[in-house]
């Protein structure tokens, strides 16, 4: 009987003729219960008078279906608010965001950030553990803190998003940091890890496809210690997802380059520039991700049950120069050669915000295929291409007081 309740397919005879076919588990037991109600002539007159207790005859009174069906709702709501996220990188655009966001969602109890010297002010249900990842025996200290969180979902997003002289700092935070997390995540009780990565580490290269699936391999240039990084660590990921064997669901979201108010990776510094250089004969589609949107795609994966890696990338593409125009930037195009000499001198002397290999996404197409995270997701972006890379011009880019380039909204 309980279960016919639950999905409302009875018959009404006992076995609650009630369809159940509304949108969403309320309506779905509000029809089962009215169908009971509408193919029982009533309780048997031992129980009529006895609503409070569970029926013991065969066929339920109504007040006890209508009990059971609330039960079962107030247990699906109170299993959803258990829910407990922790994050790491609390201090980046992402994680102080994801975990605002997460925070005025009832669907989660409780918003832990691990992060080392920053401190998110939000409500009573969000916690902060001062923790650097990088440093020895940050395993054992992420491991207690999300032992006594009762943490069941890890977001890593403790990552560098543009190139850096400090080359060390950056090994011990991206590899070093992401193996105490997954040490960490292995010694508890999380079922689920959420992984921060991005689509040019399939790398930018003449014989791409037009569209880069999530299956393919991550080809970025070997040269470039910052994509070298990031590839070691989607590496452990993956090694860390095998050895879980489904006892962890992991996921890795492959963003597009960010634009918005608040983004600093290599795009975004690269467009702050009023010159841009690009590659003279060359002009590469590119696709980027609105900020905004990028929050929401972490919410979605944190809440979903789908595994594996996912592109995360708004609609539409467009032209290399016609992007740097939009935002009303100049582009400076050069020979190839002259361009990775100019770019590789610029970056010795800090000059510059990327280092030669970073040319060929000025000449070869990086484009990926987002369509597995609408399917599997729910993820659709709220601004296209043109719209995120107007809104950065407007917000970020344009002087107080003047437009938009592109009429950005």
């Amino acid at each position: 009987m309980l279960t016919s309740i639950r999905s409302g397919d009875g018959d009404g005879n006992g076995n609650g003729n009630g369809n159940g076919n509304g949108n969403g588990d309320r309506d779905g037991r509000r029809e089962a219960v009215a169908g009971a109600v509408n193919g029982y002539a009533g309780p048997p007159p031992q129980i009529a008078n006895a609503p409070t207790t569970d029926c013991p005859a065969v066929r339920p009174c109504v007040g006890c279906v209508a009990r059971r069906a609330r039960a079962v709702a107030a247990g699906k709501r109170k299993r959803r608010a258990a829910r407990v996220v922790a994050i790491t990188g609390g201090g980046n655009f992402l994680g102080s965001q994801l975990a605002a966001r997460l925070d005025a969602d009832p669907a989660f109890a409780r918003v832990v950030v691990l992060d080392a010297g920053s401190s998110i002010a939000s409500s009573p249900r969000t916690r902060h553990y001062d923790i650097d990842i990088a440093k020895p025996g940050a395993d054992a200290r992420l491991a207690e803190a999300l032992a006594a969180e009762g943490a069941d979902t890890v977001v890593h997003a403790a990552f560098i998003q543009a190139p850096t002289h400090q080359v060390e700092y950056v090994h011990e935070l991206e590899s070093i940091g992401t193996m105490n997390v997954l040490a960490a995540c292995e010694g508890s009780s999380v079922r689920r890890l959420v992984v921060w990565s991005h689509t040019f580490l399939y790398g930018a290269r003449p014989d791409n496809p037009a569209l880069l699936p999530d299956t393919w391999p991550l080809r970025g240039n070997p040269e470039s210690l910052f994509i070298r990084n990031k590839i070691e660590v989607e590496q452990q990921v993956a090694a860390f997802a095998a050895r879980a064997s489904g006892a962890v669901a992991t996921v890795v979201l492959r963003a597009a380059p960010v634009v918005g108010p608040n983004s600093d990776g290599v795009a975004a510094a690269m467009m702050r520039r009023r010159l841009v250089p690009v590659a003279a004969g060359f002009d590469p589609l590119v696709q980027v991700v609105h900020e905004y949107d990028l929050v929401e795609a972490f919410r979605l994966a944190v809440g979903s049950d789908a595994t594996g890696a996912f592109n995360i990338v708004a609609e539409g593409v467009l032209p290399l120069v016609t992007a740097i125009l939009l935002t009303g930037r100049v582009p400076v195009p050069m020979p190839r050669a002259v361009l990775k000499r100019v770019l590789g001198a610029a970056w010795m002397l800090r000059m510059s915000e990327a280092a030669a290999p970073f040319v060929d996404y000025l000449t070869y197409p990086c484009v990926a295929d987002g369509a597995r995270a609408v399917a599997e997701l729910g993820f659709r972006s709220t601004y296209t291409t043109q719209e995120a890379l107007c809104d950065f011009a407007g917000r970020a880019l344009a002087p107080r007081g003047s437009p938009a380039p592109g009429g950005a909204r």
